[in-house]
């Protein structure tokens, strides 16, 4: 008998149309995730993490509508994605600081930059 095993990227983005295979547990890539504003990324966490915190804890009539909230949330961010373009990987940059409050730009999926500390430049 042959097992099938499962990979971590046997989900696709949730977006419409696109199909870039993410990790389970995930809902949109990353170039759509931040494509979204803040607030609609923000209304969406907050609505799964009470929907996951009820789970099983809550009486069934507030589960019920904690995953409405959450159905809603999630509905809207399509839509919202239906009308954008995904955010391209240049443009998601993380700036780190270090212990002495310099910051150290990151490139998303690349190395940290070299930057001069004295200057505030990049070399």
């Amino acid at each position: 008998m042959m097992r099938r095993t499962f990979s971590k990227l046997d989900v696709h983005c949730a977006a419409e149309g696109c199909d870039v295979r993410i990790g389970k547990g995930k809902l949109f890539c990353k170039g759509h995730y931040f494509s979204l504003p803040k607030a609609l990324r923000d209304r969406l966490w907050s609505a799964w993490r009470a929907a996951m915190t009820a789970y099983a804890r809550a009486p069934r009539l507030e589960q019920d509508r904690l995953n409405r909230e959450y159905q809603q949330a999630y509905q809207d961010c399509r839509e919202y994605l239906r009308t954008v373009r995904p955010t391209s990987a240049e443009a998601m940059t993380t700036v780190a600081y270090d212990a002495r409050d310099f910051a150290s730009p990151h490139i998303e999926g690349g190395q940290p930059q070299q930057f001069n500390y004295f200057s505030g430049r990049m070399l």
